[in-house]
Order: structure tokens, then sequence, then C-alpha cells
């Protein structure tokens, strides 16, 4: 609002304008977007034809079309809606503790009728613009007051947050908190007194609670985890993709 123009992510730099110095505003523009996600195997593909660029450009360009894989599962939510939740790691489904939705989600924006809510979706649009920036700065979180129920096991339900570190334009802009094994969620959970269950075991722990500092993001087998039990993470993913259609 102080430069009184649009700003790229490289001209922010923690927060606020590279030449005033002031602090950004996140808005919605009205605006040509080219759906990049329709090509994007064709794209990476092309990459390889590209002989004579240097590597380093090549994976910059992979990154920038940034295909993910993994699936999206459809959690009931307490109000009687449902919040669509994209993840790339669907074997670690049983040690979700906590659903995170961007500050744009329908799900935000509903509540922002309330004070608290619309001064915490305003602190979010202050924050970082980029995936790295949010990576590295303060995780924030809004309980929401309402709850999802978890896909596989009836007796649990997650609250589910509004976030400082999800984007409205990733996925769903919904996400599902796996503490025990990712370390962004792990020091949410730790701020705000969540669960942290471990799923995957790295060989000498496999009881459910996780009381480390760092994440586990290794192979392993799958533990605590119901009809899981026992796979490898490969194995588990394919299980629960085919069960989720």
């Amino acid at each position: 609002p102080v430069d009184m123009t649009v700003l790229a992510n490289e001209q922010v730099i923690d927060g606020r304008g590279w030449r005033s110095g002031a602090l950004v505003e996140k808005r919605k523009l009205s605006q040509w977007f080219l759906k990049i996600t329709d090509f994007a195997d064709e794209l990476i593909e092309g990459l390889g034809a590209l002989e004579h660029w240097p590597d380093k450009v090549k994976l910059m360009q992979e990154n920038w079309i940034g295909k993910s894989q993994g699936l999206t599962f459809g959690f009931d939510v307490s109000d009687g809606g449902t919040v669509e939740v994209f993840s790339t790691r669907p074997d670690t489904i049983f040690g979700a503790s906590f659903v995170a939705v961007a500050a744009d989600h329908p799900i935000a924006q509903g509540s922002a009728d309330r004070p608290e809510v619309a001064d915490f979706i305003a602190l979010c649009k202050q924050g970082g613009t980029t995936a790295a920036e949010m990576e590295t700065q303060e995780k924030l979180g809004f309980d929401t007051g309402l709850t999802a129920a978890h896909p596989f096991d009836a007796t649990r339900t997650l609250p589910i947050y509004i976030a400082n570190f999800v984007l409205m334009d990733y996925g769903t802009g919904a996400v599902m908190g796996v503490p025990a094994h990712d370390q962004r969620d792990l020091d949410f959970a730790r701020k705000y007194g969540l669960d942290v269950q471990r799923v995957v075991s790295d060989g000498d722990s496999t009881g459910p609670v996780f009381e480390g500092a760092d994440a586990y993001t290794g192979p392993g087998t799958i533990v605590n985890s119901h009809f899981l039990d026992g796979m490898d993470v490969e194995d588990a993913k394919r299980e629960v993709i085919r069960r989720a259609e």
C-alpha cells in the first residue's frame, strides 16, 4: 500500500518492500494465469532435450514447474462441510494430528467475521510471499474451533487451524499435519501442544510416542497405523490410494 504497486517475490525482503521498507500486503487480483500443471509432464520431459543447458538451470526450471505427486483426501468437517487436503505422503495418514488451511481458504474466510480471526488473517498477509520464506518464518496458527474427521479412523478428529505457512495456490490450500515425520509440522505441534505420533519406524523405535526434536523423514516400516502396519513406505502409499479411490 505504501509503494502503490505490485511487487515480485524477489522484491519482498522479510515481509517488507525492498525500496521503501514498508510492510507489504497480499491481495487478490483479477488476472490471467497459465495452468502449468496441465502441461507439467510434457514440460519436465522437454528439459531432457536441452543438451547445452547447465544442470542447475534445468533443476531450477523443474522446481518452477513444481510437479507434486500425492493424494487428495476428503475430511468431513464438524460444521457439515468437507475440506480437501493434498498430501505427498498418504502413507503417514495415521500420524496426522491437525489440519492446517491457508488464510485465503474458504474455511478461514468463513470465520473472518470474528475480529480475532480477521486479525490473524491480516497478520498472515504481512508475512513472506514465497514458499522458501514461509519455510523459515515462525510458524503461527489460529484454532478455528472446527474439527475434521479422520478418513480411516472414526474414533479420531483433528483440530483445524488457520496457519501462516500454508499456500492457497499449492494443492488445495489445506494440508494435514504429521508432526513426527515433517519438521515444519513438528515445530507447529510442539508450539501448540498437539499430538505427535510415530507411524514410520527407523528400525529402532516403534512406539507411538515420538519425543525427538527432529522429525524422522527417512525410509522405514509403517507402525501404529492399523491396516498399514508392517508395510514399507511405498507399499503403504499404494494401499492408502487404493482404499481412497
